[in-house]
């Protein structure tokens, strides 16, 4: 999900999205930022957003009890303004999708 924030503009989505190749990702643009604002809210982000990955199985559905709760998180900005999600670190997330994938 891309949300306008940090200079970001709908614009500079298709680029940034070529980092994920998988046909089974999706990106979205979230120009209301009807999707952040509850995860903003559910994990207390403090400073910029930018750099939430979330993981979410196939069956993951958004219902009316808000957002769905992803199968893994991990936050780029963490250390930096004390969130409760984990430090995002490339390698480690890339290998829990790859043990996702593989099930």
């Amino acid at each position: 999900m891309w949300v306008p924030r940090n200079g970001a503009e709908e614009k500079h989505v298709p680029k940034v999205t070529k980092v994920v190749t998988d046909s089974r990702a999706a990106h979205y643009w979230d120009a209301q930022q009807a999707v952040m604002q509850p995860y903003h809210e559910r994990y207390s982000l403090t400073g910029p957003c930018a750099g939430i990955f979330m993981v979410f199985g196939p069956e993951v559905l958004w219902g009316d009890d808000g957002p769905p709760v992803p199968d893994y998180a991990e936050d780029a900005h963490a250390e930096q303004y004390d969130r409760v999600l984990p430090q995002f670190d490339a390698k480690r997330f890339a290998q829990w999708v790859r043990a996702q994938l593989e099930e």
